[in-house]
């Protein structure tokens, strides 16, 4: 087990909150700065890298309203070394065709950070999918 600062825990806790709000609010800017300026992003065989194939990523998957619903992001562990940090969180998608609410995706984050001039950025975020594929 790694020793975590609280601060610094807190922080990366911030970053994958505000994920969360940015992409549910397709607040697309403000989403592309979570990450480094080369940040990438990979779910399943597609990666984006860089903010303007992030924000195409983005807005090709959640742009539309119908798109969008609540990410909810959970029982993350976070482990800082030095200027870089990886933390893992379980997630759900849920949305509500028709109004009821019911979860449409659910899976693992699996994030690399790194600290930029003082402030936490996301370096790499794996979305994996669960389940996962057969092995």
């Amino acid at each position: 087990m790694h020793e975590v600062s609280v601060t610094d825990e807190l922080a990366i806790r911030r970053i994958l909150a505000e994920y969360c709000h940015f992409v549910d609010d397709a607040e697309f800017a403000d989403l592309v700065d979570l990450f480094s300026p080369d940040g990438e992003l990979v779910y399943g065989a597609v990666a984006a890298r860089g903010p303007d194939e992030l924000r195409k990523f983005f807005a090709d998957r959640q742009g539309r309203r119908e798109q969008r619903g609540k990410h909810l992001t959970m029982n993350t562990v976070v482990d800082v070394r030095g200027e870089t940090a990886v933390a893992r969180s379980d997630y759900v998608h849920v949305m509500a065709p028709g109004g009821e609410l019911v979860p449409a995706r659910a899976g693992r984050y699996r994030d690399e950070l790194v600290r930029l001039d003082g402030q936490w950025r996301l370096r790499r975020r794996e979305i994996v999918p669960w389940p996962p594929p057969d092995v």
